[in-house]
C-alpha cells in the first residue's frame, strides 16, 4: 500500500518520541498456580496454602519458552510432559526415570533445572498463607461462612502484582491453570468483583496495605483467562511457587535460596518500605 503523507512533511521531534518510548505502558503477565488445599479444614495436616507464581513482561514470554524448551531437549524429555514439581521431586510417575539415574547424574539434572529457571526473566511473587493461623483468626469468628483461602489469596496477589505492574507504568494480564468448570469459575467471579467492588477486605484492617480501589482495578486489570499444564510459562510457575511456599519452615531449601540469590522474588526489586503492600505476602503466620 502507498504512504499517502510522505514522511517529510511530517516534523519529528526526536524529545518527544524518546518520552513516547519511556511512558508507553508495559504488558505484564501473572501466572498463578496453586499449592496446599483451600478449604479451611481443621483435620487437613497441610501447614499452609499458597497461591503465586511468575510475573514476566510479555516481551519475555518467547525467551522464557526456549530456556525450557531446550532444557526438555537436554534430557529427551517429551515436550508434551510438563515438568510438574511434585513428580520430579518425589521422582515418580512420569519422571520415575529420574529416581534411576545414579546419585551424580541426579545431581546434574537438578542442577540443571535450578540454573534453567534462575536464567529466566522472571519476578517470582506469593501469597502464602498459614493454615493453622488462618483457622484461629477466622474459623471461630465465622464458622461455615469461613471464605476459603483460595478467595483471600487470589485477592492478596492479585492487587499486589496489579500496584508492581502500576509501579512499572504497566498493566497486568491473570492467568490461572485450568482446573474445572466450578474452580475456574470462582477465580474469574473473584476477578471481576476486584475490579467492580475493590478488594473484599475489611477497610479498617487492610488500610495500612493501601488498598486499590475498583477504579484503580478496572484501569490496571486487563483480563483474566485459563491455561493448560502444558503451557511452559504455568509448567515454569509450578516450579516457583512451591520453594517460596516452604520457605516459612523450610527456609534453607536450595530452590528457595537460588531464587533469592538471583534476585529473582519480588522483595528484591522493591524498597523495605514498599515491601508491605507489594511485596510477597506470608498471611497469618502471626496467629499460628
Amino acid at each position: 500500500m502507498v504512504n499517502q503523507f510522505p514522511l517529510a512533511e511530517v516534523p519529528i521531534n526526536s524529545e518527544s518520541v524518546i518520552n513516547t518510548l519511556e511512558t508507553k505502558p508495559q504488558e505484564f503477565a501473572l501466572y498463578l498456580d496453586e499449592s496446599g488445599s483451600p478449604k479451611p479444614n481443621p483435620d487437613d495436616s497441610s501447614p499452609f496454602f499458597a497461591m503465586g507464581g511468575v510475573l514476566i513482561e510479555r516481551s519475555n514470554e518467547g525467551r522464557i519458552k526456549s530456556l525450557l524448551v531446550e532444557f526438555k531437549n537436554r534430557w529427551n524429555i517429551n515436550l508434551e510432559i510438563p515438568l510438574h514439581g511434585n513428580e520430579i521431586r518425589s521422582r515418580k510417575k512420569r519422571f520415575a526415570w529420574l529416581g534411576k539415574l545414579s546419585d551424580s547424574e541426579q545431581e546434574r539434572f537438578f542442577g540443571d533445572l535450578t540454573n534453567t529457571i534462575i536464567s529466566c526473566p522472571i519476578v517470582v511473587h506469593a501469597c502464602v498463607v498459614s493454615r493453622q493461623g488462618y483457622l484461629k483468626r477466622y474459623l471461630e469468628k465465622y464458622g461455615e461462612n469461613t471464605w476459603e483461602m483460595m478467595r483471600s489469596a487470589f485477592s492478596i496477589i492479585v492487587e499486589r502484582a496489579a500496584k508492581y505492574a502500576e509501579l512499572k507504568n504497566g498493566t497486568l494480564m491473570v492467568y490461572f491453570e485450568a482446573a474445572g468448570k466450578k474452580e475456574d469459575g470462582l477465580l474469574k467471579q473473584y476477578f471481576n468483583e476486584l475490579r467492580s467492588h475493590g478488594n473484599p477486605f475489611d477497610p479498617n484492617r487492610s488500610s495500612q496495605y493501601s488498598p486499590l480501589s475498583n477504579t484503580d482495578f478496572s484501569r490496571l486489570l486487563r483480563g483474566i483467562d485459563s491455561k493448560t499444564k502444558n503451557n511452559l510459562v504455568m509448567q515454569l510457575t509450578d516450579l516457583c511457587l512451591y520453594p517460596v511456599a516452604r520457605s516459612q519452615d523450610q527456609p534453607d531449601n536450595r530452590a528457595f535460596l537460588s531464587l533469592r540469590e538471583k534476585r529473582l522474588l519480588v522483595d528484591c526489586y522493591l524498597e523495605p518500605s514498599q515491601i508491605d503492600q507489594l511485596g510477597i505476602k506470608y498471611y497469618c503466620f502471626d496467629q499460628a
